[in-house]
């Protein structure tokens, strides 16, 4: 063995590989559609003995009429017939496109074998119900133009977004189709050339109905295939029309979030250039608080001036946590509960609220943004309430290593999917929608969770779950 053929073996076992990686993902992502495909086209192969000819009457009636001439016999008898040779055909073409579909057949980037395969599994489904039966299926003009229908059906991409619409197109032009096999003037050109459908244009010929089957078969066939065509149409358009929707549906959402985001990034900023500005004031009132300190004769003057300056050591330190988001410190729950209320002075206000502390473990987070997002979820509760009747209550506990806030209500609660709190831009009361995905945001960079629903005796819950900080003293 020269190089040559080392190469076209390489060769062919890679295109080999990859053949069998198109099946196998085109398997798991069309299963069901090659399944039902392959479950119509076995009912296919099973029809002759399911549909029984001795049980559709067809041979009586043609019988009668060659008796008694009776025209309007034969053609009951040809409606049975037309009406049986597409019951049988349907699962056999119906299995087939199905089977296109799941397999990607002559979509872009088919395997060109698929595609052979699909276009001789028809004809071989006609010789296997022939081995298995005894039955012959013609596969004349008619079974050729299903197949190229079936094809051309497959490819149609507009209506790739429902099978059931292709599958509504296949039956009208299968049914129109199978009476073109008993219209006499068709006969030279291969149309009707089974045993019953050849008996029953003879017959037309000796009851001197030949022009009546012409013009029914043709003007059925005409009416079928002009409303498979004009279905097609409309389905097309239909189809174009909704992907347009959804697509100008997901600009809108698109826009929105990119939106929602900008005016979110542009908040941030001017906050925290607000914060910066702030620094210069406070270093100048921090200096002159110390010269009064150091100068000043009058002791309430000194005590006054420690005062200012310990304030300003305190709006200092929540300034440079504020502008760096990766500042932390391990601090009590509880210290860092009550610091939010104080923030908060209209809890004193409503009818009840009430803390209730039943662990004070240690918790490593940037004191300032957590305190702003329970500070959210409090104002969130305040807006949901009665004044008067109003009924707020926090709970700190712990529980599995994780420090657990508990925040419900007794107001009106969340109407609708509950998730969309989180979601930026989404407001019940006409406001900027950034306060709880802040929340959201904070409690999640400090390894936590938030969950929020309705109580079951109404009013709302909010749960922040963060981990415990171990061994502080």
């Amino acid at each position: 063995m020269d190089y040559r053929d080392a190469f076209v073996i390489v060769l062919w076992q890679k295109k080999r590989v990859v053949a069998v990686n198109q099946l196998r993902d085109i398997a798991q992502n069309n299963r069901r559609l090659i399944i039902w495909g392959i479950v119509l086209m076995v009912i296919g192969l099973q029809a002759p003995s399911i549909i029984r000819l001795e049980y559709s009457g067809i041979m009586e009636s043609i019988l009668y009429s060659i008796d008694t001439g009776n025209i309007n016999s034969l053609l009951m008898a040809a409606i049975r017939l037309v009406v049986m040779n597409t019951i049988r055909a349907l699962p056999i073409y119906m299995g087939a496109l199905l089977f296109a579909e799941g397999v990607g057949a002559f979509q872009s980037g088919g395997a060109w074998w698929i595609r052979w395969f699909i276009i001789f599994l028809i004809p071989c489904i006609y010789e296997g119900i022939y081995y298995l039966h005894g039955v012959t299926y013609d596969f004349g003009v008619p079974a050729i133009t299903m197949t190229l229908v079936v094809l051309i059906v497959s490819k149609m991409k507009n209506l790739n977004r429902s099978i059931a619409y292709k599958c509504t197109v296949v039956i009208l032009l299968l049914f129109g189709v199978e009476w073109l096999d008993i219209v006499p003037i068709l006969s030279p050109y291969h149309f009707g050339r089974g045993s019953l459908s050849d008996l029953i244009k003879t017959t037309s010929y000796l009851n001197h109905a030949n022009e009546i089957f012409n013009l029914l078969g043709i003007s059925v066939c005409i009416i079928c295939v002009v409303n498979a065509v004009l279905l097609a149409h409309l389905l097309n358009l239909y189809t174009v029309e909704v992907h347009d929707m959804e697509q100008n549906l997901e600009l809108e959402k698109l826009n929105h979030q990119m939106t929602m985001q900008i005016m979110e990034n542009r908040s941030l900023r001017e906050i925290k250039a607000l914060v910066h500005d702030l620094k210069t004031p406070l270093t100048s009132i921090q200096g002159l608080a110390g010269v009064i300190s150091i100068s000043g004769d009058n002791d309430m003057a000194k005590k006054y001036a420690n005062y200012i300056s310990s304030l300003v050591d305190k709006m200092s330190t929540m300034v440079n946590e504020l502008l760096n988001d990766d500042s932390q410190q391990t601090i009590r729950v509880e210290e860092l509960v009550r610091y939010a209320m104080a923030h908060v002075p209209q809890l004193n206000s409503i009818g009840t609220f009430e803390l209730n502390v039943k662990a004070n473990p240690a918790v490593r987070v940037n004191k300032i943004r957590l305190s702003r997002a329970i500070i959210n979820i409090l104002q969130n509760a305040l807006e949901a309430i009665d004044q008067e009747t109003g009924y707020i209550k926090l709970t700190v506990e712990e529980g599995h290593g994780n420090v657990i806030l508990t925040v419900i209500d007794n107001g009106k609660g969340f109407v609708g999917d509950v998730e969309n709190i989180w979601k930026v831009g989404f407001s019940s009361k006409n406001s900027t929608g950034l306060g709880m995905p802040y929340v959201l945001e904070v409690v999640e960079k400090y390894g936590g969770t938030v969950k929020a629903g309705n109580r079951l005796d109404g009013g709302a819950r909010f749960v922040i779950t963060l981990p415990e900080v171990n061994g502080y003293e």
